[in-house]
């Protein structure tokens, strides 16, 4: 669209009373200081051109309650911005913006700011002015740190801050305590401040691919916890608090640098989903039968030579992943977990199945390949449900004929084994 063409769309919008104005993805390099007579605009998109700039005549639509400025190339926002004291809605998300103007003071009507994939360093104090915020985002950013105003900000709801530098969170984060969700991924964060625990709305907390090591016990307070994220950490524990979050459904501590579990996990017994892959877990604590609703768990990659009875006890299991563990055996236990439906044993050292590997009969993969398995049990030729079934890099020579059926459908993986014809 030429200059032309626009002043002609900006006059019909005025001389109609408009107030609406959708002029996203056309190519604009600029817009004319004519836009600032759309005094009636209400929302304004302006998303997915070419801008570098916005003229000083925007701050004259002070009508706006939505601008959408996504998607450009802007560097910076001229200060007139702070005449759009109605603006409920302000999306600059993935521009070139290194700072938030002081006049940002102004919008204290403001409820969604999206400044994403900009390149902020820090946020102006005057963000604490923004008291009717409920939803704030501010992913891939380079921001590394917080002012303390963020604490004034009590009624957010919604915080999102991954992808950034942040080393620290400051105290002031405990003031807002409405905080349903908050996104702290890919960040360097060391540790979290005792804070943390007064935010007892919280329901999500994404912590993954930091640099924490401790959990601090003051993480009890999060008494409304859904779901916890600390994946990609150096966490060596956990402390003993995290059972107190008795509501949690999903447990992700995936990729760290756990020796051990607290026997109160044991009291967490409203999850389904546990994830406690690339660790260092030589052993399960007791009490784990407790997790009765438990649906997935994963504990590939650690250090277990055994499987705890009390697993076998977890019958709505329907994924377990134990591969790459050091296991040389299964007990019979395990044909308990009747409602399996994918089951990973790969990379171990078993050299027999139990029979009641069989009764798994609602398994529809299962994963044995590299261990150490001289033969199978003619029970699995129970295994009517299976799709597939990796029995690769073993050292079979032969296959109960019970299996005969499975062998026919190409269902089984029997490479590197040393097998007759």
């Amino acid at each position: 669209m030429n200059q032309t063409q626009l002043s002609a769309i900006i006059e019909k919008a005025r001389t109609d009373g408009s107030d609406t104005l959708d002029l996203s993805r056309e190519k604009l390099e600029s817009l004319p200081p004519e836009i600032g007579s759309l005094t009636g605009l209400v929302e304004l998109d302006l998303s997915g051109n070419q801008l570098t700039e916005l003229p000083s005549e925007i701050g004259k639509l002070t009508g706006l309650t939505r601008l959408n400025v996504r998607n450009n190339q802007l560097t910076a926002l001229p200060p007139e911005i702070g005449n759009l004291v109605n603006l409920k809605g302000l999306f600059v998300q993935v521009n070139q913006l290194t700072e938030l103007p002081a006049e940002i003071v102004c919008f204290t009507q403001l409820t969604r700011l999206n400044a994403s994939n900009n390149h902020l360093k820090l946020l102006p104090p005057e963000i604490g002015a923004l008291i009717g915020l409920t939803w704030l985002y501010l992913p891939d950013n380079g921001l590394t740190e917080l002012p303390p105003e963020i604490g004034r900000l009590e009624n957010l709801t919604d915080f999102y801050l991954q992808g950034n530098n942040l080393e620290t969170l400051p105290p002031e984060i405990g003031k807002l305590t409405d905080l349903a969700e908050l996104h702290l991924d890919k960040n360097e964060l060391i540790e979290l401040p005792p804070e943390i625990g007064n935010l007892t709305s919280l329901t999500v907390l994404y912590l993954r691919e930091n640099k924490l090591t401790a959990v601090p016990p003051e993480i009890a307070g999060l008494t409304s916890l859904n779901w916890l994220y600390l994946g990609g950490n150096g966490l060596t524990t956990l402390p003993p608090e995290i059972g107190d979050l008795t509501g949690l459904t999903g447990l992700y501590v995936e990729n760290n640098q756990l020796t051990g579990l607290p026997t109160q996990i044991g009291n967490l017994t409203n999850l389904i989903w546990l994830y406690l892959e690339g660790n260092r877990l030589a052993d399960l604590p007791a009490g784990l039968q407790h997790l009765t609703h438990l649906i997935q768990l994963s504990l590939r990659s650690n250090l277990l030579t055994d499987l705890p009875l009390e697993i076998c006890e977890l019958t709505d299991l329907v994924f377990v992943d134990l591969a790459f563990n050091k296991l040389t055996s299964l007990p019979q236990e395990i044909g308990k977990l009747i409602a399996l439906n994918e089951l990973h044993l790969n990379d171990n050292q078993l050299a027999t199945l139990p029979l009641e590997i069989g009764d798994l009969v609602e398994l529809i993969d299962l994963f044995v390949s590299n261990n150490r398995l001289i033969r199978v049990p003619e029970t699995m030729g129970n295994m009517t449900s299976l799709e597939r079934l990796y029995l690769s890099d073993n050292l079979l020579t032969e296959l109960p004929s019970e299996m005969d059926h499975l062998v026919s459908h190409d269902i089984v993986l029997l490479s590197g084994n040393p097998l007759g014809n």
